[in-house]
């Protein structure tokens, strides 16, 4: 019995279990890592205006600006966001008051490279299980689209109204002991040129 528990302990390796199925774990670790209790998603279409001064000693120093004009705008850095109130309902939910922080950078039309940043916020009440001590994370947020245009000129400075969407990806986290059935440790096996079925984590969806 022993022999044939060494021999399936030899062929478990990271990837599908064989057809017959993968042999039965031979310990229980216990092991630290980032819990997710909960998570969620929304797209949220915000608008948002924002003034960038003009001129010799401006943030857009050169060419003029009309009503109307576009702005390139994109996304510059981690959306991020930070719990403001937190009410707990049943048992380890809560309702979380959250600000969310999407860093956009302007783009100068006429100057490629002049540029303004601004960090355009909104708030978002949502109801996740979230124990005490869990970290709200929204690091996975992705900005969708991103539209800017002028919509005032005055002296030393233009309006920028900016259109944008972001899809919010929202987890409650919290670092825990956990215990987990296991082979024991990974054995590096040889290099190989040819990279063997290696799928990326797929990305999230808003639907």
């Amino acid at each position: 019995m022993a022999d044939e528990a060494s021999v399936k302990q030899a062929v478990v390796a990271p990837g599908l279990c064989p057809p017959e199925g993968c042999p039965p774990p031979t310990r229980i670790e216990c092991i630290v890592v980032d819990k997710v209790y909960d998570s969620c998603f929304q797209v949220e279409s915000r608008t948002r205006d924002t003034t960038v001064t003009t001129g010799l000693t401006g943030e857009f120093v050169t060419g003029t600006f009309t009503v109307g004009q576009a702005i390139p705008c994109a996304l510059n850095g981690t959306i991020s966001c930070n719990v403001i109130n937190r009410v707990p309902t049943t048992g380890n939910f809560a309702t979380l008051t959250i600000v969310v922080s999407v860093p956009i950078t302007l783009t100068n039309p006429n100057a490629p490279a002049e540029t303004a940043n601004r960090v355009f916020t909104f708030t978002k009440v949502v109801t996740l299980c979230a124990p005490e001590g869990v970290t709200v994370d929204c690091s996975e947020s992705t900005l969708l689209f991103c539209n800017c245009v002028v919509s005032a000129v005055g002296v030393g400075n233009i309006t920028v109204t900016c259109d944008f969407q972001v899809c919010v990806v929202i987890k409650t986290i919290l670092s825990v002991q956990l215990l987990v059935p296991s082979y024991g440790f990974c054995v590096p096996a040889p290099c190989t040129v040819a990279p063997g079925v290696c799928p990326p984590t797929p990305p999230a969806q808003c639907f």
